[in-house]
């Protein structure tokens, strides 16, 4: 009796094969955060002082924009507010990163400002930012705070204010490769290709 030929191992190669060749759609996760010591300000009403003011900003490399000398990030989830002694906010209006490579404010500086406002909220200036384009690690780079003074920012909290500030700011960028998809998915299907391969002898043995 003639044995029935599976073409599983073959069919499975060329799928992968296929997967392989593609150009790979790489997500580029990336982490901004500033910090600062607020001397004096408040959040939802209630005042603080020397409570130490951090700024998160979950975002993707692909989504920044701009040219030289300014590049920007809007975010694409909210930006995240600790203050000590207060539970996590968020921001509520749309907030992007930015930076500035070359401004008339003495150095470059990069931070967070907020678009519906239209007021910066935090920004740290450092003379590193001079060729930083929001899409590589940095950091942290200390540098002079430049804030609005006094200005209302509304968060899931209240609304967040900051007066007066102690010692300099600090900014940091972490980016965190993702695996492509495509090669996760030539993964599974040269494994299954092996899976068929195995069978396919043993069934021809």
């Amino acid at each position: 009796m003639r044995k029935q030929v599976t073409f599983l191992p073959a069919l499975a190669l060329g799928a992968a094969g296929t997967i392989l060749s593609a150009t790979p759609s790489i997500a580029v996760p990336i982490t901004y955060t500033e910090q600062v010591t607020g001397a004096s300000g408040s959040l939802g009403g209630t005042s603080f002082a020397n409570a130490t003011v951090t700024l998160t900003m979950n975002n993707d490399t692909t989504n920044v924009s701009g040219s030289p000398p300014s590049f920007f990030n809007v975010q694409t989830m909210p930006l995240m507010l600790n203050v000590t002694g207060f539970p996590t906010a968020t921001f509520t209006d749309t907030i992007q990163a930015a930076v500035n490579q070359t401004t008339s404010l003495a150095s470059p500086n990069a931070g967070f400002g907020d678009n519906t406002a239209v007021q910066g909220i935090l920004f740290t200036k450092n003379a590193s930012f001079n060729t930083y384009d929001l899409k590589t690690s940095i950091g942290p780079l200390m540098g002079t705070a430049i804030f609005t003074l006094g200005e209302s920012f509304l968060t899931t909290d209240g609304s967040f204010v900051l007066n007066t500030i102690t010692g300099q700011a600090s900014f940091t960028a972490t980016v965190s490769p993702a695996l492509p998809e495509p090669a996760s998915l030539a993964l599974l299907v040269v494994g299954l290709a092996g899976l068929g391969l195995i069978e396919y002898r043993r069934k021809k043995s």
